[in-house]
């Protein structure tokens, strides 16, 4: 009976919490986040609070507000990679789409595919010198690093790129190169 009587006391406590604190904590996420997320960061602030009630400082608002914060932060940088993802599809399939006219579609996927599993300064070297034209000492002034550093980068984008193409894929049947 006396658990029962202690998490009814944790269940009330916490409607207390939620219904005071609330909308304080939405208002704070809907100016970081705009009104749309601050829903979903507020829910997770208080799932958290939940998960962590026994940590809960008072006044409660402060360490709400702590939390909500890295709850923000985490949402933020989702959504910025999230970004960074769509730029370097963009990107890449800008690059591919001006590649030559025979080359099949399969082919041009497959490269925009390697291309992206690529660090991104890997990347840059190897499409600056292969694609853009700019000889190794060129892309280094561009770069602001060492020739030897570009070559590097190439040197290191070129084997990443071989090892993706001699990985067997699920329809690859292992017999038929034999």
């Amino acid at each position: 009976m006396s658990n029962f009587l202690d998490v009814r006391h944790r269940e009330l406590a916490f409607e207390r919490v939620w219904r005071d604190e609330m909308p304080r904590i939405f208002n704070y996420a809907a100016r970081h986040v705009g009104a749309s997320d601050a829903h979903d960061v507020t829910a997770e602030t208080f799932t958290v609070a939940w998960r962590r009630w026994d940590d809960i400082t008072e006044p409660p608002f402060a360490w709400l507000l702590g939390v909500a914060r890295n709850v923000v932060s985490n949402h933020v940088r989702t959504l910025q990679r999230g970004r960074r993802l769509d730029d370097r599809v963009r990107l890449l399939t800008a690059v591919t789409a001006h590649s030559a006219a025979h080359v099949d579609f399969h082919e041009r996927l497959e490269a925009v595919r390697r291309l992206a599993a690529l660090g991104e300064k890997e990347r840059e070297a190897l499409l600056l010198t292969a694609w853009d034209g700019l000889s190794t000492e060129e892309a280094a002034t561009l770069l602001g690093i060492s020739p030897a550093a570009v070559r590097k980068r190439i040197s290191r984008a070129r084997a990443a790129i071989d090892v993706a193409e001699v990985v067997p894929t699920a329809d690859t049947d292992p017999q038929e190169d034999s």
